[in-house]
């Protein structure tokens, strides 16, 4: 586990958990081997197994900076998830501690 505080809920309005990471309508979580998200952010199902790392881009050309993690397996880009700018490095840390990486 990182510094960060990784189960429970946090004042910011995320819960944390060891399955999944929750804010406002938003859900990730692992569940029967596979990357879940649900919400009002965009929906992918990943097969845990593929992912190698996850990196974020965040582009400076629209109205809003919505930062988006790159979800990496074998050089390929298999997703991407829109997330809360001030989320980003902890959900991208959740993830990562998920996959084992």
């Amino acid at each position: 586990m990182n510094q960060r505080q990784t189960s429970g809920v946090k004042q910011s309005g995320e819960t944390v958990s060891e399955p999944e990471f929750s804010w406002k309508t938003n859900k990730i979580k692992i569940e029967n081997g596979y990357l879940v998200s649900e919400g009002l952010i965009n929906i992918v199902r990943i097969p845990v197994r593929h992912i190698e790392t996850v990196t974020y881009t965040i582009e400076g050309v629209k109205e809003a900076f919505t930062p988006e993690l790159n979800i990496f397996g074998k050089g390929v880009l298999l997703g991407k998830l829109k997330v809360s700018i001030d989320l980003k490095d902890e959900i991208q840390d959740w993830i990562l501690e998920r996959v084992g990486r």
